[in-house]
């Protein structure tokens, strides 16, 4: 029976204290370490925090994330948080920038994720370079539950942009050869069943929350993604990649 880890997402911004220190003080058996790969933005921390990690005898990885983008953040906490849910996960909120920081927190929300902040000893006024040095306090945070869109209307949305739109029988007829829960685990007695279907289970819902836009196009509906459903899919593409 495999035992659960403490396993902490960290961002590699500007800085290495805040990331590698509450590690070990929170006693992290795994650090997974979110690197920004344009070196050119920032130093590049992440080989001193990696050899920091390996004299505290903390195993970690390291995977790309851009921690300027928003929904570039949220996706890749949210599919870390989701890939260790079977372990104790933690956020480091401090480490990045606040982009990543808001977006971390809306992971956690969506994941169950426990997302900390920490305070440092001394800042930037008071170091030789780095933007913080020590650390003074590790606060958890309060986080109230959010709900992630469903799988469903993730693939629905996924297929959408990659066809560059589709009309409502060819999301029928997607829904069918994916098993979709709309179509697969109802009984339609005819064609006209199957589009309240699609309506009432996934068109209705992402339209309620701006994420399609439907246009009629003689007698077919076409339907298209928002700008806010592509970067809703972008947050949330990894309910639907490992599938």
């Amino acid at each position: 029976m495999e035992v659960a880890e403490r396993v902490h997402l960290i961002p590699v911004g500007y800085e290495n204290d805040r990331i590698v220190l509450p590690a070990v003080e929170l006693r992290a058996d795994r650090v997974v370490l979110l690197r920004y790969e344009d070196e050119t933005d920032h130093p590049s921390y992440v080989e001193t925090v990696r050899g920091r990690l390996d004299e505290a005898g903390i195993d970690h990885e390291t995977v790309s994330c851009n921690i300027f983008d928003f929904y570039d953040s949220i996706g890749t906490v949210a599919e870390l948080a989701t890939r260790f849910s079977d372990h104790e996960v933690y956020v480091n909120l401090a480490s990045g920038s606040k982009v990543t920081a808001i977006g971390g927190m809306i992971a956690c929300m969506a994941t169950g994720a426990t997302p900390y902040y920490v305070r440092a000893q001394r800042y930037a006024a008071e170091t030789d370079g780095d933007v913080a040095e020590g650390i003074r306090e590790i606060t958890e945070l309060p986080t109230y539950p959010m709900q992630s869109p469903e799988p469903q209307h993730v693939a629905v949305m996924d297929h959408l942009d990659r066809e560059d739109g589709a009309r409502k029988r060819d999301l029928i007829e997607f829904g069918k050869s994916e098993g979709l829960p709309f179509i697969a685990e109802r009984d339609a007695a005819n064609r006209k069943s199957e589009y309240r279907l699609l309506d009432s289970h996934v068109l209705g819902p992402l339209s309620d929350n701006g994420y399609v836009a439907l246009e009629e196009v003689g007698r077919s509906t076409r339907v298209s993604l928002t700008e806010s459903g592509r970067n809703t899919l972008r947050a949330f593409r990894y309910l639907v990649e490992d599938d």
